[in-house]
């Protein structure tokens, strides 16, 4: 990825590196006077999508997969007080392509300099997911003297997509299908997820976790998990069961739900009624949280028989039973050839792009967008 002359990112720890531990680094003390430049994080121009723990008004914590924040800011500089040491973000800085930001124990991070004396926009979009880590947003440094501008408001359509590794991005950057998995071939933003959104002119919320499936996580020993997907779901971090996400704060018209893969990839499966009982509640829960939304269940790339009939039977169930704003979508096993496989066989860029041309006309038809 060639990066724009335009602007650059410096890591001020001096090197590129990325911990697999957990790291702690002391919080630089910035204190806002109203004239030099340091941008606090619950300025109203500041816009989060995704959960974002605000319990502390002066910081932003967050580990789900592509969360994002965007602002808009006056200036020709623009860096991040940021505090995570884990983590990698795409920055993308007016209409240029995303540089690849990855944090190690700095808490400031120069996203862009000598940039034209105006207002210029700002994307931070989190890559990799929950158990790479936390963290925690503090606000902008500013050249002194500027602010935040004001930003177009936020797209009226709104997407939350539940699932698991393929939902993240995992491997999308892969080589190949023999690849490792590393940290830094995930890229949320290139998940099927995020580019369903993207086409259809939507933000997007995913609550997302490798390899997590509706009852079953991968490679249990036993039919069951204490703790599948859906006991995350009500969580504002996925590392913390509290503080609870609160649902009334961001309402989706379209909830995509894309689980099965785990539960049904190694032996022993779940139970069928187990399986489909669970993903009703799940389904069930959706509906409480979000009044009128409508529900589409996808099964696939990764994943056939006997998920794909399981889950076509649940959306049947659920359309006899008065609830039809809920559909099936299916992805076919058949959809991924070697060409389209990156880490660990998950769909690479050209892959999640096969997913998303199917999902995204079906949305668009269905709702009308």
């Amino acid at each position: 990825m060639k990066m724009n002359r335009k602007f650059y990112l410096v890591l001020f720890a001096g090197i590129m590196l990325l911990s697999y531990s957990c790291k702690k680094s002391e919080t630089t003390v910035l204190q806002p006077d109203g004239s030099n430049g340091i941008i606090d994080a619950d300025n109203p121009n500041i816009q989060y999508i995704g959960r974002f723990d605000r319990t502390d008004p002066g910081k932003a914590v967050f580990d789900w997969s592509g969360v994002y924040i965007r602002a808009a800011f006056d200036g020709t500089s623009c860096s991040l007080r940021l505090i995570d040491g884990n983590n990698l973000y795409n920055v993308t800085i007016d209409d240029e392509s995303p540089v690849v930001l990855v944090t190690d124990t700095a808490t400031v991070y120069s996203l862009a300099s000598g940039l034209a004396d105006t207002v210029h926009t700002v994307l931070i979009e989190k890559r990799t997911e929950a158990w790479i880590g936390k963290g925690e947003f503090r606000g902008f440094i500013l050249d002194e003297g500027k602010n935040l501008a004001g930003q177009d408001p936020a797209p009226d359509r709104r997407i939350e997509f539940i699932g698991n590794s393929i939902t993240c991005g995992y491997g999308v950057e892969g080589e190949s299908a023999s690849s490792p998995f590393e940290p830094e071939t995930e890229n949320a933003t290139l998940s099927y997820a995020a580019l369903t959104a993207k086409a259809l002119n939507a933000d997007y919320m995913m609550v997302a976790y490798s390899g997590r499936g509706v009852v079953r996580n991968y490679g249990d020993a036993n039919q069951t998990s204490p703790d599948p997907m859906p006991s995350l779901y009500d969580r504002t971090c996925c590392a913390d069961s509290t503080p609870v996400w609160d649902f009334s704060s961001w309402i989706p018209q379209v909830v995509v739900v894309n689980l099965g893969t785990n539960d049904f990839s190694t032996q022993p499966h779940p139970d069928k009624s187990v399986f489909q009982d669970a993903y009703i509640q799940l389904i069930s829960r959706v509906q409480s949280n979000y009044p009128g939304v409508t529900v589409f269940c996808v099964c696939g790339p990764m994943i056939g028989e006997p998920c794909a009939s399981y889950v076509e039977e649940v959306v049947d169930q659920c359309q006899g039973n008065g609830a039809d704003a809920v559909y099936y979508i299916e992805a076919p096993t058949s959809l991924l050839t070697m060409p389209d496989r990156g880490s660990d066989w998950h769909p690479n860029i050209q892959g999640q792009q096969k997913t998303a041309d199917i999902v995204v006309p079906i949305i668009r038809e269905t709702m009308n967008w």
